[in-house]
């Protein structure tokens, strides 16, 4: 029997032919501070893509989304930006436009999540200044890059904080917002509370006669002393306190350069600043180092009967949501499992789950197998990108000498109106008028300046970019198992989320994969 001829009928797609159906677009604002000038050039945002969209016949304006005095490290404080989140996710935007990326975002790995959020919802994102479109397949890897520079900018903010705080712990006239039990704070001085302050002796005390941690929780508990429910880290964290002998040590947390921002104990990452007789005693100084001196015999005498063994995701694996390290716990179904080091603790618990080592480890082959399978787009073409643009910063010193002319011709403009409203030569209309046109005229100097100069930046992003590429190139095409030299030559360390790993690598570069189950 002779088959039937088979008609194949092709249904041609009918949205975006000819631009026949227009895209429904949205507008992304935001700056960071309520300023004047910044006030300003959020204005003139909203006004440029009101009209720029409104006036494209292919486009049809959804809505402006708009944030304005609010910082660009963390999205969930922005309503706006929640807001834009939601409605694309309801199908209304079809595509956001973006002045650049530091307006989107600072933090590059939010960055990325979001982008991803909004490609899963059908919306794409096109960051102008930048010249970044998320309909290309290479973008991923330029908005990564990109937004690092933008996070470093927050960074730097976060930076001139820090340094005059460690300034007044040099000369000793920081005022710890903290205060330990036994004390309260009068005029930013730590002053005795007498009932605690007896409490704090009895501890003391009670160690150094011999009596276990265990033992002094259990005995203040029963008497409910100083009305506080007591665990273990409560009493370790009294012994260990230098301010009960009336000394302060500074910086015993610090916090990184890293987002999001979060303390973390000083082992001798930054330095550290002892002031001696800051406040009223509670411990005799003989007593407390006695203490310490027990403690320390303590821990010596555990580390023998519990030697610590080299494994093989120690100070590699982290928790994503509070930073600890991971550490192995108990086996489970043969495998070694790894928990984050801060659940347990004292009745701490956090969000991500345990992982086991064979997870990570094919978690590990997976991503690797796909950046070597795409690191031509991923790889390879960004550092083309890269390079065209470092090439083209190399021509660009004459157009910066220009710009900071400009700006500095429109800066001395600015003052001229401000002595002539203050002389009421010119009315405030006027002035506001001169002076709103001039400084929007600054800031898109500085923002074509900014781009210019970012540009000197990627020599070593390109210089890192190659070390992987050399990697890859010189590594089997695929791997089928775990390859422990590979893993230790490519990877920093591994954030550890409730379904995914994201693998830092020692260039730099972060990649996120789904976790193997």
């Amino acid at each position: 029997m002779l088959e039937q001829a088979k008609e194949v009928k092709i249904i041609r797609p009918t949205i975006g032919i000819n631009n026949d159906t227009p895209l429904r677009v949205g507008a992304y604002c935001r700056v960071s501070t309520d300023s004047d000038e910044q006030s300003d050039s959020f204005i003139a945002q909203v006004k440029y893509y009101t009209d720029f969209i409104r006036h494209s016949d292919n486009m049809v304006l959804v809505d402006i989304y708009a944030d304005e005095g609010i910082t660009g490290t963390s999205v969930s404080k922005r309503e706006e930006f929640q807001r834009m989140l939601k409605d694309s996710k309801a199908g209304k935007l079809d595509r956001i436009f973006v002045k650049s990326v530091s307006r989107f975002a600072r933090n590059s790995l939010e960055c990325i999540e979001n982008i991803r959020l909004l490609k899963s919802y059908g919306t794409s994102v096109l960051f102008e200044n930048d010249n970044i479109d998320t309909d290309k397949m290479n973008s991923e890897m330029i908005l990564y890059i990109k937004s690092a520079f933008a996070q470093s900018e927050a960074l730097a903010g976060s930076k001139r904080v820090s340094t005059a705080v460690k300034m007044k712990m040099e000369q000793g006239e920081f005022v710890a917002s903290s205060v330990p039990f036994g004390y309260k704070l009068e005029n930013s001085i730590l002053v005795p509370v007498p009932e605690e302050a007896e409490i704090v002796k009895r501890i003391f005390t009670m160690f150094h006669s011999g009596n276990g941690i265990g033992t002094i929780v259990k005995v203040l508990n029963e008497e409910n002393a100083g009305r506080v429910h007591w665990i273990p880290t409560h009493i370790r964290y009294i012994l260990k306190n230098e301010r009960y002998i009336g000394d302060s040590l500074f910086q015993k947390q610090y916090t990184p350069c890293i987002l999001p921002l979060k303390k973390q104990l000083n082992r001798g990452e930054v330095d550290k600043y002892y002031v001696e007789n800051t406040h009223e005693a509670i411990i005799d100084k003989n007593l407390f180092y006695d203490v310490q001196k027990i403690i320390t015999e303590n821990k010596a005498a555990f580390d023998k009967r519990n030697p610590v063994k080299d494994e093989l995701f120690s100070g590699i694996l982290y928790c994503s949501d509070c930073g600890c390290a991971y550490r192995k716990r108990r086996k489970n179904e043969n495998y070694d499992t790894w928990v984050c080091s801060k659940t347990g603790s004292a009745g701490q618990h956090c969000i991500t789950h345990p992982v086991t080592e064979i997870c990570v480890q094919k978690t590990f082959v997976s991503m690797f197998n796909r950046l070597q399978k795409n690191k031509e787009i991923l790889i390879e073409d960004t550092i083309h990108k890269l390079e065209n643009i470092k090439r083209k910063s190399n021509m660009n010193n004459s157009e910066i000498s220009e710009i900071d002319n400009e700006i500095a011709e429109l800066s001395g403009k600015n003052e001229l109106y401000i002595r002539l409203k203050s002389k009421g030569i010119i009315d405030e209309v006027s002035y506001t008028e001169q002076s709103s046109s001039v400084q929007r005229r600054i800031y898109e100097l500085r923002n074509r300046r900014q781009r210019l100069m970012t540009a000197e930046d990627d020599s070593g992003i390109i210089d890192s970019l190659y070390r992987l590429l050399n990697v890859l190139n010189k590594s089997p095409k695929t791997i089928m198992t775990f390859n422990l030299p590979l893993f230790k030559e490519l990877i920093k360390r591994i954030a550890v989320k409730t379904n995914s790993l994201i693998f830092e690598f020692e260039c730099g570069i972060k990649l996120e994969e789904e976790l193997w189950k």
